[in-house]
């Protein structure tokens, strides 16, 4: 049987390394292995289990990839106004809540929010062991996978009998060299209870996002209701509400789901993301966001129906553009190689680690070699937006004999349906072309029979002309089966059945190597916890964390950032800007400029350890107390995803006291604000 873990051998060699040794992986802690040594020793601060599970209790992973936390005893959740966007999309009718703002001026008018659950830790345990069960050691790449699969599933399994009321999930540590079981409670019952405006809530739009000084209140408060259909009971696990907000200087903690970081990959698997996969994304991305505004832009109606994606797609845009920035910037990437060099120098120095690790590196380079050249083939041997091509596909899918019977049927029926054209889908066809090009070369078979020499545009058009554009030659050829296909002489058919076929081979090798590259990491991650044990935090993989930091300031552009922002700064931004987009406010925060006590915080920025999906995350002092609420870090955090550095890189918070401003005096929401406040005496 493999050994899941030297564990001696980790346990001798952690005590004498040095808390990251160079690594910088990272301050994005587990709740079964806190850092209380660390915390005593940076912060002077003495973290006791009771102040611990009140912390895990209190915070809340969001469906849709967000944080959130409880704060208050009846279930009050606060998060962020972009985590909810789509939800009350789905809702708000004709209302157009997500522009002009939303409050529930009692119980009985909170409206839920049908697909949104919030999960609450409950409890944690260490099921590496068990998930290793039955591996061998001449076990290949896809028998080590495959067993640990169903491993997984069984423990699922029997957590799920032992403990009905929970929700189980396994969440792989350490790329795989620690498993732990998390133990969920569900709430399935969210009801939305007050957003913002739009525009309140993503001041200063794109042009602001990632930056600092920043004004955006980016808040919104849902509440958990019970099966008997009343507000959960919450009191014994909430945040008690801070009303001075942060101080300079001050310990502040976050907690909430951090989505992934790659602080482990190697350099190989690092070339892979820099050379294929963020280009290709960004590239994507930039052609949508240019083609959809410009329609969204003539089109009132296509506007608010595409609102909620322009600003999640331009948020994704600009975060991957600055992960491949930081994959680019030669002094993140001298750490990272200073840092593999010397883990590789302690695993290579001890005969036991370098004979169960050592070949990882070279395995993952191989690999991600390998993945960088079959990228371009699995991103554009695709339909993209091409109704006509993705028809096309369905005809061959439907007389695919390889193809279970019932998926061919449903292929057939969709086939079958009548095509609505697009020209902004066109528009996007072209776009996909013209990259096809670029990425693959004039030569490529795709290219070849879907652009040639002519112009993207007049690519697109010709495919109006295929009979797969035609209704009745559709049912003919699908009459005829695969030989009709094959016979047609189409263009749009003929490289439907040529990508399909290529695409598959290509996906199939592709999940072979990730399947290897899965194994190769994990070793990687068994290495690291053989060398640092728990001293080092594990990546990112949406699961709960705890993150210390200092609230204060950075440099930057030859000045000083402050700390927190006032009233008196977004007003100002908005009157420099001339009350123009993306820098005007609603009306009603025009109208009521008088009430605002201008010297209050709007925004304020700490060294703690964020990333995407920790938006919605709860900052708290030492005394557990909300003192703000993440929604965004500057734009040299980004690089923080591949190694922590807190020079200059910073979160970014809403200050508690602009919450509690934009409530009482813009919304009227007092209700809320009572509760809020009676919670916390």
């Amino acid at each position: 049987m493999r050994t899941p873990m030297t564990f001696v051998l980790a346990l001798v060699l952690a005590a004498t390394a040095t808390a990251q040794g160079g690594l910088e992986m990272g301050k994005m802690w587990t709740f079964e292995n806190p850092p209380l040594e660390y915390l005593k020793k940076e912060h002077k601060f003495d973290a006791t289990q009771k102040w611990l599970n009140s912390l895990r209790l209190a915070s809340l992973r969001l469906t849709g990839g967000c944080s959130a936390s409880f704060v208050s005893p009846k279930g009050l959740i606060m998060t962020n106004h972009h985590c909810v966007r789509d939800n009350i999309n789905t809702v708000q009718g004709k209302n157009d809540w997500i522009k002009n703002g939303f409050y529930a001026t009692s119980m009985d008018k909170e409206v839920r929010l049908p697909g949104l659950t919030v999960q609450q830790l409950i409890s944690t345990k260490n099921v590496t062991d068990a998930v290793n069960e039955s591996i061998l050691d001449e076990d290949s790449d896809a028998e080590t996978a495959k067993k640990r699969k169903a491993n997984r599933r069984k423990i699922e399994a029997s957590a799920k009998v032992e403990h009905p009321d929970l929700v189980p999930q396994i969440i792989t540590m350490h790329q795989g060299a620690v498993f732990q079981l998390y133990m969920y409670r569900n709430y399935s019952d969210v009801r939305l209870v007050c957003a913002p405006h739009l525009q309140t809530s993503h001041f200063g739009g794109d042009p602001d996002n990632f930056t600092y000084p920043r004004f955006g209140i980016d808040f919104s408060f849902c509440r958990a209701y019970g099966k008997n259909g009343k507000p959960a009971d919450t009191s014994k696990f909430y945040f008690r509400w801070s009303k001075a907000g942060p101080k300079k200087g001050e310990l502040a903690f976050v907690t909430g789901n951090p989505g992934s970081t790659g602080r482990l990959l190697t350099k190989g698997q690092m070339g892979y993301l820099r050379k294929a996969q963020y280009p290709m994304m960004v590239e994507q991305w930039t052609d949508e966001l240019e083609i959809v505004k410009a329609r969204a832009k003539k089109d009132p109606t296509y506007e608010k129906r595409v609102r909620t994606f322009l600003l999640q797609r331009e948020n994704q845009q600009k975060a991957v553009t600055g992960y491949l920035n930081g994959l680019h910037n030669p002094s993140i990437q001298a750490a990272k190689d200073t840092a593999e060099a010397e883990f590789l120098r302690k695993v290579e120095a001890n005969p036991k680690l370098k004979a169960l690790y050592g070949k990882a590196w070279g395995e993952l380079e191989t690999i991600n070699k390998r993945k960088t050249k079959l990228a371009p083939t699995l991103s554009f041997y695709v339909p993209s937006y091409s109704k006509e091509l993705a028809r096309a596909v369905l005809m061959v899918q439907a007389t695919d004999q390889g193809t279970p019977p019932k998926a061919r049927d449903q292929a057939a029926k969709q086939a079958r349906k009548p095509i609505a054209q697009s020209p902004t889908a066109d528009k996007l066809f072209a776009a996909h072309l013209k990259r096809a090009k670029n990425w693959l070369g004039s030569d490529d078979a795709y290219v070849q029979m879907l652009l040639g020499n002519q112009l993207p545009a007049a690519a697109v058009a010709a495919t109006k002309n295929s009979v797969v554009a035609q209704d009745a030659m559709v049912d003919k050829l699908l009459d005829g089966g695969r030989e009709a296909l094959e016979k047609s002489s189409d263009p749009l058919i003929r490289a439907a059945l040529m990508f399909t076929a290529e695409r598959q081979k290509a996906a199939k090798e592709m999940g072979g190597l990730n399947t290897r590259e899965g194994v190769q990491g994990s070793l990687v991650g068994r290495a690291l916890f053989a060398v640092f044990g728990n001293k080092v935090s594990p990546d990112a993989t949406f699961s709960l964390r705890l993150s210390d930091g200092i609230v204060k300031g950075f440099r930057y552009n030859g000045t000083i950032a402050p700390y927190r922002t006032t009233f008196y700064g977004l007003y100002a931004r908005n009157a420099e800007f001339d009350n123009k987009y993306p820098f005007n406010l609603p009306k009603i925060w025009l109208d009521r400029k008088d009430k605002i006590d201008m010297t209050k915080g709007v925004n304020f920025v700490a060294t703690n350890d964020i990333i995407g999906g920790n938006s919605g995350s709860p900052i708290v002092n030492k005394d557990l107390e909300v003192i703000g609420l993440i929604f965004d870090g500057n734009i040299e955090m980004l690089g923080n995803r591949f190694l922590y550095k807190d020079d200059v890189p910073r979160s970014v918070s809403v200050h508690s006291q602009a919450i509690i401003e934009a409530m009482s005096k813009i919304y009227d929401a007092h209700r809320i604000v009572d509760e809020i406040a009676a919670g916390s005496k």
